[in-house]
């Protein structure tokens, strides 16, 4: 029997600019004032809680967060 096992790195190596992405993002909205759960983000997540269903609509919300944190100077 043999048991063999390859991990390449692949997945994390492109995880790695989106999870910079959502530390960015979650520290403007900190320093707004927002907390708690923001469906918002739900575009970087594979099963995201709560918010738009559909990729299109979740990118939508996310331009939208991004305009919010930005205007909001």
């Amino acid at each position: 029997m043999i048991l063999q096992t390859i991990w390449q790195g692949c997945d994390s190596a492109l995880a790695a600019p989106l999870v910079l992405d959502l530390a960015r993002l979650l520290a403007r909205a900190h320093e707004r004032g927002i907390a708690g759960p923001l469906p918002e983000l739900g575009f970087y997540f594979k099963d995201p809680d709560g918010g738009p269903a559909g990729l299109s609509e979740q990118y939508a919300a996310l331009l939208a967060f991004g305009e919010r944190l930005r205007g909001e100077r």
